[in-house]
This record gives structure tokens, C-alpha cells and sequence, in this order.
């Protein structure tokens, strides 16, 4: 995939970043492209497009500039690869625009295949105001494990969450039990909900969360969600 977005890139001309905001562009790629591309430096670990850090590794080893890697991510949102719609890869067009989708491109340039950690501004971007310690927070920000955040990929009405990725959870969660929602954390392919494959929810529930997380990521969706364990 890398190389030909790159061929793209360079026949299109690279894009520049004097006018673009990393900060908001990362907001923009939480929002917009987590719940599909895994970035490690954006905190996003979804498999199901293209691994954004390895598909760009190779260039950059070769001596492609950053530069030319911002305008094939920008050539690609505006002309995203043709795939069926019901396909998981499948990524609408227009999903940005004009500034937006120039601020996804420059950060992804800055972020992809670049180890370390965002700093100040950048690091605050996209976070929820969820309390640490919460339910609520493992479900927006995936806990302090790294776990990927569940309102990546689900809406949930009381979380603001409006993710399509996966189940939506407001009529997944009525009636359902503490036992089978925390099997369906954990052991995501047990069980799959009509409309949608195997293989796209993470199945390392069970390891990135702690035990204490799981167990309050458990009693939130069920107080969220009206399930048959809440309040009990």
C-alpha cells in the first residue's frame, strides 16, 4: 500500500505543513481513523486498514521524506483505494476536507514510524475529560495499559461515543448479563454479532486491562447500557 500512495504522492506533488495544525489534526485522526489504523504514536491499535507505521517504515528507511509521505496520506483521504462498502478496509470518501483532512495528513506524517511519545499540546489532543480511575475512562481512553479505546469503534449515547467499527452498544447492553459482557470484552470471537466479521475487535482485553479496569469498564457499559447486571 505504501508504495503506491508514494507513487501517488509523487506525481501529485507533496503538500506542505506551514498552514497545517498537528494538534488538531491528531483530534481529527482519533476521531476519524483510529477505530481502522494502527499508529503506536497516536495511540491507536486497530487491524483492520493498513498498519499505518509499517506501511510507511520501508520509505523512510529508503530516504523518503516526511514531506512526500503528508501528501500521499493527503492524496489517499481525498481519493481513498475503490473497495466494496462492506468491506471492514472500506473507507468512505470525503471523510475529510480541505483544512481537516491537510492537518490528518501532517500529523500522520510526523507520527507515523516516530518512536517516542507526543509532548505538551499534542499530547493533550484528543483526550476525553473522563476521571482516571473510571469506567468511563477505560471506555474513552482504553485505561493506562494502552489498551485500545472502546468508543474508537462503538457508540454509546451516555459516553458521546458515535463509532460504527463495532456493535452499537446502547441495544447490544439491554438485558445482557456481567458474565456475557465480560466474556464479550475478553473473548471478543466467541460470540459475533450479526453484521460483522471476526478478527476486528483487539482480543488482548484480558491482558492490557488490569483486572480492577476490567471490572469497572464491566459495571460502567452495564449502568450505561440498562444491562441485567446493573445496580446489582
Amino acid at each position: 500500500m505504501a508504495a503506491s500512495l508514494l507513487a501517488v504522492s509523487i506525481a501529485a506533488g507533496a503538500c506542505g505543513s506551514d498552514d497545517t495544525d498537528l494538534v488538531a489534526g491528531k483530534e481529527a485522526f482519533l476521531e476519524g481513523c483510529a477505530s481502522c489504523h494502527t499508529m503506536e504514536r497516536a495511540g491507536s491499535q486497530s487491524p483492520i486498514g493498513p498498519g499505518l507505521d509499517a506501511a510507511f517504515q520501508r520509505a523512510l528507511v529508503d530516504g523518503f521524506g516526511r514531506e512526500g509521505i503528508e501528501g500521499a496520506v493527503h492524496q489517499q483521504i481525498r481519493n481513498p483505494a475503490k473497495v466494496p462498502e462492506d468491506s471492514p478496509a472500506y473507507m468512505p470518501p470525503g471523510i475529510f476536507t480541505g483544512q481537516k483532512a491537510r492537518n490528518v495528513a501532517a500529523y500522520v506524517a510526523f507520527a507515523v514510524a516516530n518512536p517516542g511519545e507526543d509532548q505538551g499540546l499534542l499530547a493533550e489532543a484528543g483526550r476525553s475529560d473522563a476521571e482516571p480511575g473510571t469506567g468511563e475512562f477505560v471506555f474513552l481512553e482504553g485505561g493506562e495499559g494502552g489498551a485500545q479505546a472502546c468508543g474508537q469503534c462503538h457508540t454509546l449515547e451516555a459516553a458521546g461515543t458515535s463509532a460504527t467499527i463495532g456493535p452499537e452498544l446502547d441495544s447490544y447492553l439491554q438485558g445482557v448479563s456481567e458474565e456475557e459482557l465480560r466474556t464479550a470484552i475478553v473473548q471478543p470471537d466467541s460470540e459475533i454479532a450479526e453484521g460483522f466479521g471476526g478478527g476486528i475487535m483487539p482480543a488482548d482485553y484480558g491482558e492490557a486491562l488490569s483486572e480492577e479496569e476490567l471490572d469497572m469498564l464491566v459495571e460502567y457499559l452495564l449502568e450505561a447500557g440498562g444491562g441485567a447486571g446493573a445496580g446489582g
